[in-house]
């Protein structure tokens, strides 16, 4: 059964694969959807959430599910702020960014995955800045579990690159990572090896999600 965080379809998988779907196939595409969303850093499927998110007292802060669909709500030190007093217009929507239209974010951070008022001293408490919206893209996974959620809207090369990783996982199943050849008699056989910092089982699908990677201050 296809999961909302599946990038790509088990059917998909296995057309490429030349084998039926079974429970396998299926590990596998939630496991390069997985594997890629943390390589990215960040959740691709839709969802609305509530984010505690830094903003180092600029005009601006980096949410972390893009592209952003519709903010619900920002609250400051408790207090809802006025929908007019920030923006996602434009291009700041796609690349995650909500815009403040008049004076600055208040100066929070994270810190030892906690969210602090100054980036220089005391702790704070999570009212400091909140922000609930909806964000992420409709992924394969979801519209097969909801058919009204379609079409797809999943960039073609993070899909791509989800069927590249999870036909890799399922060629690698039960082989030795650390086995580049193998022989017996007048057979053999080499495995590519990864590269150096290489993160996926697949490099192409590594190269194709590198674009989509979400950098964040710490």
């Amino acid at each position: 059964m296809a999961r909302p965080t599946d990038l790509c379809l088990a059917a998909t998988v296995a057309a490429d694969l030349g084998v039926p779907v079974d429970p396998h196939v299926e590990r596998c595409v939630s496991a390069a959807s997985g594997a890629i969303a943390a390589l990215c850093g960040r959740a691709f499927e839709r969802a609305t959430v509530t984010e505690f998110p830094a903003s180092y007292a600029r005009p601006y802060v980096l949410l972390a599910r893009p592209p952003l669909v519709e903010v619900l709500r920002v609250t400051e030190a408790g207090e809802l702020l006025d929908a007019t007093a920030y923006t996602i217009a434009g291009d700041l929507a796609a690349g995650g960014l909500l815009y403040r239209l008049a004076g600055l974010w208040p100066e929070t951070a994270h810190v030892g995955g906690l969210v602090t008022l100054t980036v220089d001293s005391r702790q704070g408490h999570p009212g400091a800045l909140a922000v609930t919206y909806t964000g992420g893209f409709v992924t394969p996974g979801q519209v097969a579990g909801d058919a009204s959620l379609g079409p797809a809207t999943l960039p073609a090369e993070v899909e791509e690159a989800a069927i590249l990783e999870a036909c890799a996982l399922y060629r690698g199943r039960g082989r030795d990572s650390d086995v580049s050849a193998e022989s017996l008699g007048d057979w053999s056989v080499s495995y590519r090896e990864k590269s150096a910092g290489q993160r996926l089982a697949s490099l192409r699908a590594e190269l194709l999600v590198a674009p989509h990677v979400l950098w964040r201050a710490s």
